[in-house]
């Protein structure tokens, strides 16, 4: 399975991982320091360095916050196989799975997409801690908007 990703993503992406996008902005104050460390057609590889604000007393990231990033991700990687510069999409289902907790002081993301069809993308990403050891594995369904105007 490979493709073309559109301007509009391509330009998206390449900002998140230059550190000069809206979505990476937003994603910084929201969620945490995500970093968009590559990205190819269907793929991407991301470093989440974890801070203070989203760890529990005991030391470990809370669930829900992770399942926030997760949704995140899914939509990132999902960007890099849109063909189409006003193609939208949006999450109808998120599964998130936990093996380890998620701790300070970083997590690695790889991301990638297991099926793009007409109407659904289905994608997949395991978020593995320091240590290397998966942590939690996610599973994304994003269902394809209609074309939007040019603009927008």
């Amino acid at each position: 399975m490979a493709g073309v990703t559109s301007e509009r993503h391509t330009d998206i992406l390449n900002g998140y991982k230059a550190g000069e996008s809206r979505f990476r902005e937003w994603a910084k104050s929201a969620l945490g320091d995500i970093r968009l460390v590559s990205w190819s057609w269907g793929r991407l590889s991301m470093r989440w360095e974890i801070d203070d604000r989203f760890i529990m007393p005991d030391g470990v990231m809370f669930g829900g916050h992770v399942a926030a990033v997760a949704d995140h991700v899914a939509g990132l990687v999902t960007m890099s196989v849109l063909a189409d510069n006003r193609e939208r999409f949006r999450t109808s289902r998120l599964e998130t799975n936990f093996f380890r907790p998620i701790m300070q002081p970083f997590a690695t993301i790889e991301a990638r997409v297991l099926n793009a069809s007409r109407n659904l993308i289905h994608a997949e990403a395991d978020f593995l801690n320091a240590e290397g050891k998966l942590a939690v594995r996610i599973a994304a369904v994003q269902v394809r908007r209609p074309l939007a105007s040019a603009e927008g």
